[in-house]
């Protein structure tokens, strides 16, 4: 049950010596090496190596810092590299948390600890958060105890205590966990506690499944025994029911079917939903109590546990399922949570009552997300709509006293949105003033305005001055409310009910950098300015002062603040740079800047291709930027193969844009093809919908920047190859049929045909019973978001069909690459196959590969990762190459 770490100054980073290279790989790396020596005239240079996909493999990452409450130490979670005798295959190796450590940081000596030292039996431990008084870790974990297997069968709670040094195990259920990655699975979303109203998370992609109630228990929500957390039950739950099937059809005793149903025929709840367990666990005794059971539903809508401030009570909101589609209505979806179907109810954070369940008023049976408890804990706030096809959404108060609801804010107006995306990313438009009151974001589908609400249906219009309305709030930890606009800080008086602009404006280009999430209260902000050589401006912003004082300062290039000392003394920040990763803290006071933390630094020896940004004329005359990488050692008088990376929808502003990122995982890092010896392209593609008639026309703003390399003289125009992944995938199948300017192209989880994609089952979608055909949210993205038809694929199959690159399979004359994962979320297999069959029956020259069990980001592996890039240079080295046969046309 324990795990005793060393409490020694001596435990180090994951250190990189050399090249990075392992043995058994280096004789391919310096063929490579070679190979583009030769045939695009890279010289061979003593200092540093180019980039191998080893060396993008070996990277480690911050997966999350957190602050002691007393700010002295630093919890960070750390990512070990993808190595051999780790487990893989859980999700996209680049996000794994069961393969990271918590490591401690003293401010004070700088000694460093690896509490947990998972590598030692492949185990994972993450989601660090400190207990009130800063005496404890609670934290995540696969770690395998007795028989259980090397990696882990489960995640569980387990919890480091300062005054022991002691790893332990806090309960044998297993914990709920949301996936990672892309849709995630089993969505959480707890709240309140000693931390405040903010949804309590892992990370940037998890969201946590417990909180501190006090100095000693955690609320936690668990799984029944025997069931298995999300982020090991995911990838393995399509491979566990095939067995199942395998081992039924060889007996011969059961039916292998599952069904799925709709309309009337539509399966029970019970049929359809799981259950999770709301538990308090205390960490004196590794004893709990469970609360109440609860309905979960794995996909779209998410678990909301909102824990009143007395910390006596938490309001539920449980999704059952998707609601049901009606006949002749148009869904309305902003966002995954919209499709759900929930439930409210109120509950005691004692054992012995269980949920008591609320009844929604009659018009407006679905509930949508809660806005949190009235400041006494008697009420909570929450939105509601009454039907599948609407997207009004009046403000309703639910009395947890006698669940009585009613409905609050003037006629005709219902909350708008501030901002899109899921629950615990999304800026809030509605909060409470106070205990009678609420601050609402109220529309009528044309204008959106402020508004503040009594609880005894006292309206008043607190943005009428503003021309251009406040589209977002903040609470500042102090019982206000601010925002930004036109460059100044704005706050909210209440009791002149009118917002007030600072006089002062803010620095040039000022946006919000910390609290880093919509919903954290701070009495502390940080603003950031416009990037320098020398770094970036920030602001310190009090606003607990009678008027907000600021404080500018410096922080180093590229580097991005993760927390503000209690003290407001130093500032926290991570930068992932050329020369590795550095986690650091600058002092206020004098401005020194000092490394707490560093890591990945073999990628000081690597030889890097420079970035630079082309400015060319696209589509309309209208001016538009590409980035490039050039190859290491690169020579200005010679012309060079090119592989233009695509992804519609992306513009390249600067040199710091996301696709020239040098710590970018697998494939996806460009710098790798630069290093042997091509030109990356990364043109500007702003448009992502459909032409009015059929499949969009990228090539006015691929093919000219294009022409500006052959002009500028850096690419040979006889040799560009042209690639892309997801929508960029599609980008690649849409271009093949409307040009034969590229002499090769790798397509990379692409849609083909829209017309199957809109229908088609998530191919991972087994052993969900009565639910399988819920898992894919593709309709709705094609549907309503890119292309954005508007209109489903049965109600006009010609407008999909004309959209789609596989109408216009019979153009395509340039040499393709089509690869594909079994899993993909985004697209079934059978996209890439639909294609490539097409080819094959024109004798038209494609490789297909299928890689079986991986996801749609093909990261599941780093074998597969390897076998991938190999395969891309491969290719683009036989059609790219000085030998290569593919006639070029116009």
């Amino acid at each position: 049950m324990m795990r005793r770490s060393a409490p020694s100054s001596a435990d180090k980073l994951p250190e990189f010596s050399g090249t990075g290279i392992r043995p058994a790989r280096a004789a391919i790396a310096v063929t490579l090496a070679l190979v583009a020596a030769i045939l695009y005239g890279v010289p061979a240079r003593s200092s540093g190596h180019p980039i191998t996909i080893e060396d993008v493999l070996d990277l480690t990452s911050i997966d999350q810092v957190t602050l002691s409450p007393s700010g002295g130490s630093v919890a960070i979670v750390l990512q070990r590299p993808a190595r051999p005798g780790e487990v893989f295959g859980r999700t996209a190796y680049e996000v794994d948390p069961s393969r990271a450590d918590v490591w401690l940081v003293s401010l004070a000596t700088l000694e460093r600890r690896n509490l947990t030292q998972g590598a030692e039996s492949a185990a994972g431990y993450w989601c660090a958060t400190w207990s009130p008084d800063g005496t404890k870790i609670a934290m995540l974990s696969t770690q395998p105890e007795g028989a259980e297997p090397r990696g882990g069968d489960n995640v569980r709670l387990y919890l480091w205590n300062r005054s022991t040094s002691a790893v332990v195990r806090l309960s044998e259920r297993p914990v709920m966990t949301q996936t990672r990655y892309g849709s995630p699975l089993h969505r959480l979303d707890l709240r309140g506690g000693p931390a405040g109203d903010a949804v309590h998370r892992c990370s940037n992609e998890e969201n946590a499944p417990f909180m501190w109630l006090d100095n000693h228990r955690l609320l936690v929500v668990m799984l029944p025994e025997g069931e298995v957390s999300g982020l090991i039950d995911e990838a393995s739950r399509p491979f566990r029911h095939a067995e199942r099937t395998a081992r039924a059809l060889a007996e011969g005793r059961e039916p292998t079917v599952t069904a799925v149903a709709s309309g009337a025929a539509r399966m029970p709840e019970a049929e359809r939903t799981s259950q999770a367990e709301l538990w308090v666990v205390d960490s004196r005794t590794n004893g709990g109590e469970r609360l109440a059971t609860l309905p979960i539903y794995p996909f779209r809508g998410e678990l909301t546990v909102d824990v009143a401030p007395d910390r006596r009570r938490a309001a539920i909101l449980a999704t059952l399922g998707t609601i049901p589609p009606e006949p002749g209505a148009r869904p309305m979806m902003r966002y995954e949570s919209w499709m759900a179907e929930k439930r409210l109810g109120f509950v005691t954070l004692a054992p012995g009552e269980g949920v008591q369940w609320i009844t929604m008023p009659a018009d407006a049976p679905y509930p949508l997300e809660l806005f949190g408890w009235s400041p006494d804990s008697r009420r909570v706030a929450l939105r509601a709509r009454a039907s599948y096809g609407t997207g009004i959404t009046p403000l309703y108060v639910a009395s947890d006293l006698d669940r009585s609801i009613q409905r609050i804010g003037p006629e005709g107006l219902w909350v708008d949105d501030a901002s899109a995306g899921s629950v615990d990313l999304r800026e809030f438009p509605t909060f409470w003033a106070d205990e009678g009151r609420l601050l609402a974001r109220l529309g009528d589908g044309d204008r959106a305005d402020w508004w503040l609400l009594s609880l005894e249906g006292k309206y008043e219009k607190i943005t009428s001055q503003w021309v251009e309305p406040l589209p977002a709030l903040r609470r500042s930890g102090t019982g206000g409310f601010f925002a930004l606009s036109n460059g100044r800080l704005v706050t909210l008086d209440l009791t002149r009910r009118t917002f007030v602009a600072s006089s002062d404006p803010l620095p040039e280009g000022a946006a919000l950098a910390w609290p880093r999430h919509p919903q954290s209260a701070s009495p502390v902000i940080l603003l950031k300015g416009n990037e320098s050589e020398e770094g970036r401006v920030h602001s310190l912003v009090m606003l607990d002062r009678a008027a907000p004082s600021e404080r500018r300062f410096m922080l180093p290039p590229s580097a991005e603040p993760v927390a503000i000392g209690p003290k407001r003394d130093l500032v926290l920040w991570t930068r992932a740079s050329r020369r590795g990763l550095h986690l650091g803290a600058t002092v206020l006071d004098d401005g020194r800047h000092r490394d707490l933390l560093c890591a990945n630094h073999h990628l000081a020896s690597v030889r890097w291709g420079e970035t630079r940004l082309v400015e060319y004329e696209g589509s309309g005359g209208q001016l538009r930027k590409a980035g490039i990488i050039l190859p290491p050692g690169y020579l200005p008088d010679r012309r060079y193969p090119v592989i233009t990376w695509i992804y519609p929808g992306f513009e390249v502003r600067n040199l710091d844009t996301y696709f020239l990122h040098p710590h970018l995982p697998g494939i996806y890092n460009l710098q790798l093809y630069a290093a042997q010896g091509y030109v990356v392209l990364i043109p500007s593609i702003p448009r992502t919908s459909t032409a009015p008639d059929g499949l969009p026309d990228y090539t006015g703003d691929v093919l000219p920047a294009v022409d500006r390399l052959v002009d500028m003289g850096i690419a040979d125009e006889r040799r560009i190859g042209v690639m892309g992944q997801s929508f960029g995938g599609f980008g690649v199948y849409a271009l093949v049929t409307q040009t034969n300017r590229f002499r090769a192209a790798a397509a990379i989880a692409g849609i083909t045909d829209f017309t199957t994609h809109y229908n088609e089952f998530d191919r991972a979608a087994r052993d969900y019973p009565g639910i399988e055909h819920e898992k894919s949210i593709n309709w709705e993205i094609t549907e309503q978001v890119a292309p954005g038809f508007g209109i489903s694929s049965f109600e006009d199959p010609d407008l999909y069909a004309r959209a789609s690159p596989l109408r216009y399979v019979t153009q395509v004359q340039t040499p393709m690459l089509l690869i594909h994962g079994e899993h993909d979320k985004r697209g079934p297999m059978t996209q890439a196959e639909s294609f490539f069959y097409s080819l094959y029956r024109q004798g038209k020259t494609a490789r297909l590969l299928r890689y079986w069990g991986e996801s749609h980001a093909l990261a599941q592996s780093p074998a597969n990762i390897r076998n991938i890039y190999e395969e891309i240079l491969a290719w683009f080295a036989t059609y790219l190459g000085p030998d290569g046969d593919m006639p070029i046309e116009p």
